[in-house]
C-alpha cells in the first residue's frame, strides 16, 4: 500500500513540474536562415480558439497562415525581416504583437583562377580558393581523378600547394558550403590550370 502512495505522488508531481517538447523553436533575435530557405517553420503555443494573422516581408506563406504555426520559403536576396504574429482570441480580442527578426544570410560562393607553368618535377605550384558570404567554408575540390573536401576553412583566401605533378593538372572547385548548412556557388571559371612543361631531351655528347 505504501509503493501505491508513493507512485501516484510521483505521479502527481511530474504532471506539476514535468513536460514534454514536442518541437523546438528558436526564440533569438535575429534569427538566421540561408537565403532562399524554403520550407522554414515558424509557431507559437496555440491556444484554442484563437486565430493568428503573421506577417512575413520578403518571404511567402506557404501554409499555415491563420494558424498558430506557418511554413515561410525566404526570399533569395540577403537582408534582415521581422516575422509579426497577432492573435485573436474567440472573443475577437487581439493581443500584443509578437516579433521575430530574421536574417537571410547571402549564399556562399568560392573561385579560383589562372594558369600556371612550371618544369617537370618542379616542387611543385600553389593556388588559392577566394570565398563570399558568412564563414567559416567547407569546399571540394578536384584535380580530375581525385577530389578532396575541406571543413571549417577560415583563411580567405585559402592556399593549397599542389606537390609535385607529372603532368599538367586542372583543378576544379566542385562544391562550397558554410558551417550553417548554406550551400553556395562557384563564381568565375572556378578552375585552375597547372601546365607541366616536359624536361628537354639531350643527345649523347659526340667528338669530332
Amino acid at each position: 500500500m505504501k509503493s501505491k502512495h508513493l507512485l501516484i505522488l510521483a505521479l502527481l508531481l511530474c504532471s506539476a513540474f514535468c513536460t514534454t517538447t514536442l518541437r523546438a523553436q528558436s526564440t533569438a533575435s535575429p534569427d538566421t536562415v540561408c537565403a532562399g530557405k524554403t520550407g522554414a517553420a515558424y509557431f507559437v503555443t496555440n491556444t484554442p480558439g484563437s486565430t493568428y494573422h503573421w506577417t512575413v516581408p520578403n518571404g511567402t506563406i506557404a501554409s499555415g497562415n491563420n494558424t498558430d504555426s506557418i511554413i515561410v520559403n525566404w526570399s533569395t536576396t540577403p537582408g534582415t525581416d521581422t516575422i509579426k504574429v497577432v492573435e485573436v482570441n474567440d472573443h475577437g480580442c487581439a493581443g500584443d504583437t509578437q516579433k521575430l527578426a530574421v536574417y537571410r544570410m547571402p549564399l556562399p560562393t568560392a573561385s579560383i583562377v589562372g594558369v600556371d607553368s612550371l618544369c617537370w618535377n618542379n616542387t611543385g605550384s600553389s593556388f588559392q580558393v577566394s570565398f563570399t558570404g558568412i564563414g567559416p567554408w567547407n569546399f571540394t575540390y578536384s584535380d580530375g581523378t581525385t577530389s578532396t573536401s575541406l571543413t571549417n576553412i577560415s583563411a580567405n583566401p585559402y592556399t593549397i600547394n599542389t606537390g609535385v605533378l607529372a603532368a599538367s593538372t586542372t583543378y576544379t572547385i566542385t562544391a562550397v558550403s558554410n558551417k550553417f548548412g548554406c550551400a553556395g556557388s562557384v563564381s568565375g571559371s572556378g578552375s585552375h590550370v597547372v601546365v607541366v612543361n616536359p624536361k628537354p631531351t639531350t643527345s649523347a655528347i659526340h667528338h669530332n
